[in-house]
């Protein structure tokens, strides 16, 4: 069933991507987008993750997979500085010029780079925003990596190497659908060290989102969920 959800969930994208307006308003600022980025309006995902982002005042933050940038310039209003990231070419771009739009291009800064593997080995956050793809399938196109996770391969290489960028009691912030198995991601993550709560959940027609809180083990009291 998952499956078949799955794939209907992707055709309705794939469609949308194609009609999508080149600017949309969320949550009181504007953004551009084209057909080549997710877009932080109709994929309810992006407002609920940054409804539900907890931003300290003065912190670094580091939003993984930017897409437009509505995460990191949401991170912006709290946050000293945000390092954004995304493989997409056209992701980075956007994200560059919406900050600029959105007047914080002074606190984000945008890298294109395949997770971590461009960003400054010694950089450390007090918060890492994960917005990962988690359907499975390979992708053809650029924006298609915003969807398809084979195997939970992003997932697992993520979860490998956040430990390095995050200070001492830092937290990763990530959402997850009920379609693509999160308790293998869930498994993965506690197999490589960290433990997690439920920050936030929300139902949709075809699955239920949560946004997960990750710490290392040795920095988290409280159980898991």
């Amino acid at each position: 069933m998952n499956k078949l959800r799955q794939k209907i969930a992707f055709l309705a994208f794939r469609s949308f991507q194609k009609r999508q307006p080149a600017t949309v308003e969320v949550l009181g600022k504007t953004y551009r987008t084209d057909r080549h980025v997710f877009n932080p309006k109709f994929y309810m995902t992006s407002k609920f993750v940054a409804r539900n982002i907890e931003v300290e005042d003065g912190s670094t933050v580091l939003d993984m997979g930017s897409g437009a940038g509505i995460q990191a310039i949401t991170a912006a209003g709290k946050a000293e500085k945000v390092i954004a990231i995304d493989i997409n070419f056209s992701a980075a771009r956007k994200t560059m010029e919406n900050a600029l739009a959105n007047g914080v291009a002074d606190k984000v800064f945008v890298i294109q780079s395949d997770l971590f593997d461009a960003l400054h080995p010694r950089a450390k956050f007090d918060l890492i925003i994960f917005t990962p793809p988690y359907m499975e399938g390979m992708p053809a196109k650029d924006i298609e990596r915003a969807w398809f996770d084979p195997g939970k391969k992003l997932a697992r290489r993520f979860f490998e190497e956040a430990a390095e960028h995050l200070k001492p009691g830092g937290a990763v912030q990530m959402i997850y659908s009920s379609l693509a198995a999160p308790e293998r991601v869930l498994d993965i993550a506690q197999e490589l060290g960290w433990r997690y709560i439920i920050d936030a959940r929300k139902r949709s027609l075809l699955e239920t989102f949560y946004i997960y809180r990750f710490r290392r083990k040795n920095n988290y009291e409280a159980p898991a969920t």
